[in-house]
C-alpha cells in the first residue's frame, strides 16, 4: 500500500512539473504571427494577348468560286492598295464584254444614220416638202436609238463590274501574311482565312480581365512573352483602352478562369525588337506595379 502511494505522489510531483513548465514557455513566447493574405493589387499582373496587325487582320476572299488562272504575288510581299494580288478564270465574261462592246458600236452606228435622216427629214418637213409623221417618226427612232445606246453601255459596265470581282485585289497598303492559293485550285467565297493582309506594324491585342483594368493607364511600358516558351519577346507601350468589357473569344491554360469573367481590349504597340514574331502568336504581357500613393 506504501508503495503505491509513493507512485502517485511522484506522479503528482511530475504533473505538476511539466504544467508549470509549458505555461512558462507559453507566456514567454510571442504570440503566433496571423497569416496575410497577399496583396494581388501591389503584384505585377500578367495577361494574354495575341499579335496582329496594327488595325487588325483584312481577309480577302472572291465573291464568286472560280479557278486559279494567275498568281501574281507571293507571303511575305509588301503590296498597295488595289494591286493585283490574284486572277480568276473569267473566260465567259471576257467573251460577254466583246459581245456587249460590239453592240454597243452597232447601236452608234445606227444612231448615226438615225441622226443624219432626222436631219434630212427635218429640211424636208421645214420646206412642206414631207409629212409631219414622217419627221416625227424619224425623231423617235433617233430618241430609240439614243436609250438602246444608253442600255448596251450599262450592260458593258456590268460586264467590267463582274470582270473586276474576278480580279482579287489588295484592299489596304500592307503586308501579304498568309497567301495559301494555288494556280489551278477553286477559291470559293468560303475561303476567307487563304489570303490575309495587314500593316507592317504589329501590335499586341491583350484581354486584360476586369480586375486588373485599373492598372493599365495609357503610355505604360509592358514586357511581352511568348506564352508557351515564356521567352521575352520584347516591350511595348500601351496606346489604347476599349472603352466597354466584354467576354473574350479564346481561353488559356488558366484552370481557374471563369466563363463570365469580362475583360477589356487593350492594345499595345511593340517595340522594333518584337515586329518579326508571327502573326497570331498567343502572348503575355506583365503589366507593371501600381505607382505608389503619394504622401500627404
Amino acid at each position: 500500500m506504501k508503495k503505491i502511494i509513493r507512485i502517485v505522489f511522484y506522479s503528482a510531483i511530475v504533473i505538476a512539473g511539466i504544467v508549470f513548465i509549458v505555461r512558462t514557455l507559453t507566456r514567454s513566447s510571442p504570440p503566433a504571427a496571423v497569416a496575410q493574405p497577399p496583396d494581388l493589387g501591389r503584384a505585377p499582373a500578367r495577361v494574354y494577348g495575341k499579335i496582329e496587325p496594327a488595325g487588325r487582320e483584312v481577309f480577302v476572299s472572291p465573291s464568286v468560286t472560280r479557278k486559279v488562272v494567275r498568281v501574281n504575288v507571293r507571303e511575305g510581299d509588301a503590296v498597295k492598295r488595289g494591286q493585283t494580288l490574284l486572277l480568276l478564270q473569267n473566260d465567259v465574261e471576257a467573251a460577254q464584254l466583246q459581245v456587249a462592246q460590239a453592240k454597243v458600236e452597232s447601236i452608234r452606228g445606227a444612231l448615226a444614220i438615225s441622226r443624219d435622216i432626222l436631219k434630212r427629214k427635218e429640211s424636208l418637213y421645214a420646206k412642206n416638202a414631207d409629212t409631219e409623221y414622217a419627221f416625227t417618226q424619224a425623231k423617235l427612232q433617233v430618241e430609240l436609238d439614243m436609250s438602246n445606246l444608253a442600255l448596251a453601255e450599262k450592260e458593258v459596265d456590268l460586264v467590267k463590274a463582274q470582270l473586276g470581282q474576278l480580279e482579287l485585289r489588295s484592299p489596304i497598303d500592307g503586308l501579304i501574311y498568309k497567301f495559301d492559293v494555288r494556280l489551278g485550285e477553286s477559291l470559293t467565297t468560303d475561303d476567307t482565312s487563304k489570303i490575309i493582309l495587314g500593316s507592317a506594324d504589329l501590335w499586341v491585342r491583350l484581354s486584360v480581365e476586369a480586375f486588373w483594368t485599373d492598372r493599365v493607364r495609357m503610355g505604360d511600358r509592358c514586357q511581352v512573352f511568348d506564352s508557351e516558351t515564356n521567352v521575352l519577346i520584347g516591350e511595348g507601350e500601351v496606346i489604347a483602352k476599349a472603352p466597354y468589357l466584354g467576354r473574350r473569344n479564346f481561353r488559356t491554360e488558366d484552370d481557374q478562369e471563369r466563363f463570365d469573367t469580362k475583360y477589356m481590349d487593350v492594345i499595345l504597340k511593340l517595340d522594333e525588337a518584337g515586329i518579326h514574331v508571327p502573326l497570331g502568336l498567343s502572348v503575355v504581357a506583365v503589366l507593371p506595379p501600381p505607382a505608389p500613393a503619394e504622401k500627404k
